[in-house]
């Protein structure tokens, strides 16, 4: 299956908690790590023990397939916060954006770094950030413009 085949059937999987399904798209070799909160989960067992055990708990059709979208094939870089480039792409490695909805109710923006090999997933770095209101349109400055 092509790389967009292979993230719409991730999303499903994890959309329905099908953990069966998630397992067999994993590597044996897999981590997946969350650099704002620190957390690494070496191997399927220890990712799964930390989506089980999530606080709130773990809700079916959380992430919003409507809004989700794969960067996968144009050359796309990223600047991160401490100004380093980032590739988003690569042969084997794709970036994810997704809209997901927290155990509390609130929205979330979710942008995952993933690598391939063997057509599975191997290395998963996820970013997450809350949605925030868009700033009112009179609080926006004009910079010299009329």
């Amino acid at each position: 299956m092509d790389t967009r085949q292979f993230f719409e059937r991730w999303i499903t999987a994890m959309n329905e908690l099908d953990f069966a399904a998630i397992e067999t798209m994993v590597h044996p070799d897999f981590v997946a790590f969350y650099p704002q909160s620190g957390e690494r989960f070496r191997g399927f067992a220890s990712f799964r023990a930390q989506l089980e055990n999530y606080p709130g708990g773990l809700t079916r059709d959380s992430a919003d397939r409507e809004h989700a979208d794969i960067v996968e094939t144009d050359e796309r870089w990223a600047i991160s916060p401490a100004f380093t480039v980032v590739p988003l792409t690569q042969p084997g490695r794709y970036t994810t954006i997704a809209r997901i909805g927290y155990p509390d109710g609130t929205q979330w923006r979710t942008v995952t770094l993933v690598e391939l090999r063997d057509n599975k997933v191997y290395r998963a770095e996820s970013y997450f950030a809350p949605e925030l209101p868009a700033p009112l349109a009179t609080s926006i400055p004009s910079y010299g413009r009329q």
